[in-house]
């Protein structure tokens, strides 16, 4: 076995916020400028198969699922993107999001934006934030700046698609 298979191995990766993978991407920004940790979070629900799972190394059974949420955070000025955040058949919330938001300011990356697709729950979830046509940001839960909310853009065109073959 290699010794980055052997290091890799110690990991525990979890359902929830990877804080083991926050934990290495602080070291890293400590190399980092500000602007250059100035981060976008991406989110989405992926529907998957209804399989049941083993982990041999914990001896626990995942399944069956619906569906993953995972996040995605990526440098805005920078060069970089790593998986945060995954559960299985969970929602994208306020509380969630601001965890998460929060889980990554106190390992020195600044989240301005926010990138998730139009589907209801989302939809559901500007609603809480109290995003709206007029209001496209919400404050930070740490810094009490504002967090700018974008729609995918893929998913705005296939919609739109959609729309005009409906009619």
């Amino acid at each position: 076995m290699s010794t980055l298979w052997t290091w890799a191995s110690t990991f525990t990766i979890q359902p929830g916020i990877l804080t083991n993978v926050l934990k290495l991407m602080k070291a890293k920004g400590d190399l980092l400028t500000e602007e250059e940790k100035l981060t976008v979070i991406s989110f989405d629900e992926t529907y998957i198969s209804h399989r049941i799972c083993y982990d041999k190394k914990f001896e626990k059974v995942y399944g069956p699922h619906r569906c993953v949420q995972t996040v995605v955070a990526r440098g805005l000025l920078s060069n970089w993107k790593q998986p945060i955040f995954y559960n299985y058949d969970t929602s994208m919330t306020k509380e969630l999001l601001n965890n998460i938001i929060q889980a990554l300011h106190e390992n020195g990356f600044n989240v301005i934006a926010i990138v998730s697709d139009m589907g209801s729950s989302n939809v559901g979830l500007w609603r809480d934030m109290g995003i709206s046509i007029t209001n496209t940001s919400f404050k930070h839960p740490m810094t009490n700046r504002n967090v700018h909310v974008f729609a995918d853009v893929p998913h705005m065109l296939k919609l739109a698609r959609n729309h005009f073959l409906d009619q």
